[in-house]
């Protein structure tokens, strides 16, 4: 782990145990601040899963430009091979029926 990678977990925790001390003395009864704790892990973790998702999505799409671009690549390279391997063989018995 990097220098920056821990930094930014450093600094999360520290957000995260800022919020939860802010609403642990904030002057609400207990009950209201724990339905807040919940409601923000909540969203919390509803954003996380919408990020996971969208993320995931657009990876399968890269993916698959990846894969089309890569199959692409490949059947150029068999075309220009099969052509430069055409090319030799007819050089190959051109060469053998002037021997011959």
């Amino acid at each position: 782990m990097n220098k920056n990678q821990k930094f930014l977990i450093g600094s999360v925790g520290a957000l995260l145990t800022g919020i939860a001390i802010g609403l642990l003395v904030a002057p609400k009864s207990g009950k209201e601040s724990r339905k807040l704790i919940k409601t923000k892990a909540n969203d919390l973790g509803g954003t996380a899963k919408d990020k996971y998702e969208k993320s995931l999505d657009e990876l399968t799409v890269l993916a698959e430009k990846l894969k089309d671009g890569f199959l692409k690549n490949v059947n150029t390279v068999k075309d220009k091979a099969g052509s430069v391997a055409e090319t030799v063989n007819d050089k190959v018995r051109s060469v053998v029926n002037n021997n011959a």
